[in-house]
């Protein structure tokens, strides 16, 4: 099979779990003898492929582009949307954003009542062009929910990445189709599994418990409600990853955490691999993860996960983990001293690192991919 892997043309620009899953299919898919492409591309030529695979249809100016060009070349069109509800985590993320900047900027005060309206899902964020509440009403455009639905009704099948997402695209966008497959992200247990904590330590200089937390410094991650959930308490937070699309939000981290704070823009694999290790918990309060990626590598290693209420991690992390409220500093600090308490031989934690290494690996991610590709085909002849 000739199989064209497409990612929108700024996708290098983010990284992010898109890349890594269109670069982990790629490597399986020629393992199992497929010729297989990359690339990042709006106007992708898919012409004298077998099947063209779309991820993320979030980007909805790319996604209109790239449906629109495939299907001028006659190729069949599979989505891994990696869809998640976008008005209500630009509602929590945004809003928790200008709540801290406020309390750190006037210290106190009215901010208070913010934080408390944002806990309580009461609050409503003003933005240019528009104002949204908690439950993703309002009049501001961020993408549109027609276009992607009419974009998605267009293609031949869908991989989601759990049957939450499945059923948040069901719920957001009205998808009735039927040709789709399930397809969880997998870890590699070469890279992640019983690494030695040792080395970060020795890269870093930390030689002490820490929390950790691993993806892009931004809003949407929520690193800086980590930071001013643990504000009080003396315990270093290293953050891994890059800031360089939101530096000022990696600077209101700064701000809040102070010297307790490490922030490391990259992390080769090996040492992010020993750093999970190191770490005395992985935290993710993110809100707008359809997996956590960053949370099945951490528990790979061995390390306590604390995951958010809010996206579609519960699939994977199930009863395993601890959880927070990515709006509630009280609900994401006790989960976290919960879990270090806990510790890496707690029946939870060795469950939760089982689970990844049986279920959660990449050759059963593109089990389901190749199945979802030959349906496909099959009702195209």
């Amino acid at each position: 099979m000739k199989i064209l892997l497409v990612n929108h043309a700024t996708a290098g620009d983010w990284g992010g779990g898109d890349g890594v899953q269109i670069r982990e299919t790629a490597k399986r898919l020629r393992q199992r003898g497929h010729e297989v492409e990359e690339i990042n591309s709006d106007n992708p030529n898919a012409e004298g492929f077998d099947i063209v695979h779309i991820f993320n249809c979030r980007v909805t100016t790319s996604f209109r582009q790239q449906i629109a060009t495939c299907k001028n070349q006659g190729v069949p069109i599979v989505v891994s949307p990696i869809w998640i509800n976008i008005k209500r985590a630009f509602l929590g993320s945004r809003g928790t954003n200008s709540v801290l900047q406020e309390f750190v900027n006037k210290n106190g005060g009215s901010s208070l009542q913010l934080l408390d309206s944002l806990k309580n899902r009461k609050l409503i964020v003003h933005a240019e062009g528009g104002n949204i509440d908690a439950n993703g009403h309002g009049n501001i455009d961020i993408g549109s929910f027609d276009e992607t639905k009419q974009l998605l009704n267009q293609v031949d099948g869908l991989l989601p990445n759990s049957w939450l997402e499945l059923q948040s695209i069901r719920s957001d966008l009205n998808w009735v189709g039927n040709c789709f497959e399930i397809a969880h992200y997998g870890v590699d247990p070469g890279i992640f599994l019983d690494a030695n904590p040792s080395e970060f330590k020795k890269y870093s200089n930390i030689d002490k418990p820490f929390v950790m937390q691993a993806g892009r410094i931004e809003p949407a991650k929520n690193q800086a409600m980590l930071c001013w959930a643990l504000r009080e308490y003396d315990i270093p937070i290293v953050l891994v990853g890059s800031s360089k699309n939101w530096p000022a939000y990696s600077d209101l981290c700064k701000r809040i955490s102070g010297d307790r704070l490490r922030i490391i823009p990259h992390l080769p694999q090996n040492i992010l691999a020993s750093a999970y290790a190191a770490a005395s918990v992985h935290v993710l309060p993110s809100w707008m993860e359809t997996c956590g990626l960053v949370s099945l590598e951490a528990a790979l290693s061995g390390t306590p996960v604390v995951g958010s209420t809010f996206g579609h991690e519960l699939e994977y992390l199930e009863c395993d983990a601890w959880y927070g409220d990515p709006g509630n500093p009280a609900s994401i600090r006790n989960a976290v001293f919960e879990a270090i308490k806990a510790g890496r031989n707690s029946e939870k934690t060795t469950a939760m690192k089982r689970k990844v290494l049986e279920r959660f690996n990449w050759e059963q991610t593109v089990d389901q991919t190749t199945k979802l590709y030959n349906r496909v085909i099959e009702n195209k002849i």
